[in-house]
């Protein structure tokens, strides 16, 4: 098995294996493999007993294969998606058949699965097969190639007939994988190249979907806003573009970008990881992308045809505030693990990324834009590797924006024009307030005298500098309903409890 410990970080090009040097570690014959029987390492056999228990193992295993029905043809481009014929496989590129369409070196296969199988204890082939998201025949020619070089062994073979073996890492395996871990500690499923990555993220853009009209109504139906906002809203929600939504702080913009993230109910694929330039890149992510579907042992077999290297999930949103840095911009290096993280863009690929309170951030607004409104226009984007190599990926990303500065000031015009919706959030008129203020008194069950609403918006506008905004419904309501609380009453929205409310809402805004 060739070692990578050499210390030079090998080129991308480097890693595909040929075909001829497949053949001599790997069996490049698809078929039967999942069902060969594993030869037992242990030491205290006779040659002549191991070899007699291994030609009974594989007479069984040959009529077991027999039986079995053909697999499907393999794929002429493993990246291409299944026919529709497929429905429910539609959007998943094939399974790769051999260790050629894999596209990685059989050393860097051999020593993930040699971590893995460290961190898994005694994994049976089909845990190694959910655990590196390949096929059955692929990962039995992988044991066979641990076993022959005495790396791991047979733990059991208390259940012949289905093959159900447990593998344990020999003395020289541990030895083996602890020199895998100082190169990297990454042990998830078999990256996917760049070149798949990329070939499926284009494939997936071509399917993209929109939220549709009735969905975006559905999100604003809890609003109050004025009809030539609310309509300017979902014109620019709807395009799947980007969009810019300014004006003072406390209007919902935050509120409409959070609902309008959650409610994307397309599907999107995302690889548990990328390979490049010897690297590896970890993208999917648990605490972003949601499966649509959870594997275990028991299913893992089932729909061979799909490549597991790829996570179906929810469309992705994710949601940066002020705490966003230039760090947060490019591929992330763990020092300890020793493998990247992808930015948020990419991890938002198929779905959308939001960034709220532009220009609060560590980097400036100009630096933000156009980090990623030059990838979007130009439909990919660069990622540095800290060896110099860039890497270029699809950019299939929605962009929203929000801001409480006057968006002038952010950016020059040059940059705006790259934006082409760009929606205000005013504040509300007197008519809006006090149906926010209404609607607000129903869910909190605070009782409204007769023209208690009208007074309090009356108050509130009738101050020559004040500029109400929503939130302020929402920030008075609640200081009323604590204070009846206190007062051991029942919320009731009179003109006492207003103004003792009032003079502590104001107290604390003049104070911050």
């Amino acid at each position: 098995m060739v070692s990578e410990s050499n210390g030079e970080v090998p080129r991308f090009e480097d890693s595909i294996p040929s075909r001829e040097d497949v053949s001599s570690v790997f069996r490049e014959d698809a078929g039967g493999g999942g069902g060969a029987a594993p030869v037992n390492s242990t030491a205290d056999q006779s040659p002549q007993a191991a070899s007699s228990i291994e030609d009974a193992l594989k007479s069984v295993a040959a009529t077991l294969e027999a039986e079995l029905p053909d697999e499907a043809p393999p794929s002429e481009d493993p990246s291409q998606p299944l026919g529709d014929d497929l429905e429910d496989d539609s959007r998943y590129p094939r399974q790769p058949r051999t260790v050629s369409e894999v596209g990685l070196s059989k050393a860097f296969l051999t020593d993930l699965t040699l971590k893995i199988m460290h961190y898994s204890g005694t994994p049976s082939a089909g845990q190694l097969m959910r655990r590196l998201g390949l096929g059955g025949n692929l990962v039995q020619q992988i044991i066979d190639v641990l076993q022959e070089e005495r790396l791991c062994e047979v733990l059991s073979q208390s259940d012949l007939y289905t093959g159900n073996y447990r593998y344990r890492l020999s003395e020289r395996g541990t030895s083996r994988a602890m020199e895998a871990l100082e190169r990297t500690r990454y042990a998830g499923a078999v990256p996917v190249t760049a070149e798949q990555y990329a070939e499926v993220i284009r494939e997936q853009q071509t399917r993209r979907q929109t939220t549709s009209r009735d969905q975006i109504t559905a999100i604003l139906q809890d609003m109050v806003l004025a009809p030539e906002t609310s309509d300017a809203i979902a014109r620019a929600l709807h395009s799947g573009k980007t969009t810019l939504m300014y004006g003072p702080s406390g209007n919902g913009k935050t509120w409409i970008m959070e609902r309008y993230s959650r409610a994307l109910d397309g599907l999107a694929l995302v690889p548990y990881a990328i390979y490049a330039y010897g690297q590896v890149i970890r993208v999917f992510d648990p605490s972003i992308h949601e499966p649509i579907e959870e594997l275990d042992d028991a299913n893992i077999t089932k729909d061979s045809n799909r490549d597991r290297r790829w996570v179906l999930i929810k469309q992705p949103a994710v949601f940066l505030g002020s705490q966003l840095g230039s760090e947060s911009l490019d591929l992330a290096y763990d020092p300890q693990a020793r493998f990247y993280q992808a930015p948020p863009h990419v991890k938002a690929q198929g779905g959308a990324l939001v960034v709220d309170d532009l220009g609060r951030q560590k980097s400036s607004p100009g630096e933000l834009m156009a980090r990623w409104l030059i990838p979007m226009e130009r439909g990919w984007d660069s990622l540095s590797l800290n060896t110099g190599e860039k890497l270029s990926v699809p950019f299939d990303v929605q962009l929203l924006f929000g801001t409480n500065q006057p968006i002038n000031q952010l950016v020059d015009e040059a940059m705006l024009r790259r934006i082409l919706y760009k929606v205000e959030m005013p504040n509300p008129g007197p008519d809006e307030f006090a149906e926010i203020l209404r609607r607000l008194c129903d869910q909190r069950n605070v009782q409204t005298p007769g023209g208690a609403v009208q007074r309090v918006v009356e108050r509130l506008y009738g101050q020559p500098d004040e500029s109400p905004r929503a939130a302020y419904a929402r920030d008075l309501l609640e200081i009323v309903v604590e204070g009846a609380a206190y007062d051991g009453q029942e919320p009731v929205l009179d003109e006492d409890s207003f103004e003792r409310a009032y003079r502590l809402f104001r107290s604390q805004r003049q104070g911050a």
